[in-house]
């Protein structure tokens, strides 16, 4: 009977993990990534610039579940920002939450009190529609089309 009983939950959790779904459709050929350059402004201290970073990256997360990831790195007196979204449709919505009347209005008023953007390098296969949709921010856009990448999700 014990030997049954082997058999049968071994067999049922060979069937289980068999109709598992595979690895390879967790991938994300669309992702686009912002590696934005900035410097710091108004003599803001180590302090203010890590509380305010804090702050806004737990916003993003909050309010932009299609936001895969968001970072502030520190770059000889200057800051580096990653933004990593699932496609140009992500980063649309990013743009419209930042903008007036959205609901990260005022957080990237505060924003533009800390940083200047210098330069913005877009990775990624960019539409049309969003190049188009990014023009009015007057801000240095680099696009750097794939040649091949993939992300995991």
């Amino acid at each position: 009977m014990k030997h049954i009983f082997k058999f049968l939950f071994l067999s049922g959790l060979v069937f289980f993990l068999s109709c598992q779904t595979p690895a390879k459709e967790s991938i994300n050929k669309n992702e686009i990534i912002f590696v934005v350059e900035m410097e710091v402004l108004n003599d803001k201290t180590s302090k203010e610039l890590k509380e305010f970073s804090q702050f806004y990256t737990d916003a993003i997360q909050t309010n932009e579940l299609t936001t895969l990831g968001w970072g502030f790195y520190e770059n000889d007196g200057n800051i580096t920002l990653i933004e990593r979204y699932t496609d140009d449709q992500a980063m649309i919505q990013h743009g419209k939450n930042i903008s007036p009347g959205g609901p990260l209005e005022d957080h990237f008023n505060k924003f533009m009190e800390h940083y200047l953007i210098k330069k913005v390098d877009v990775y990624g296969n960019s539409t049309d529609e969003l190049k188009e949709f990014l023009k009015p921010f007057g801000m240095p856009f680099y696009f750097r089309p794939s040649l091949a990448n993939f992300s995991r999700n």
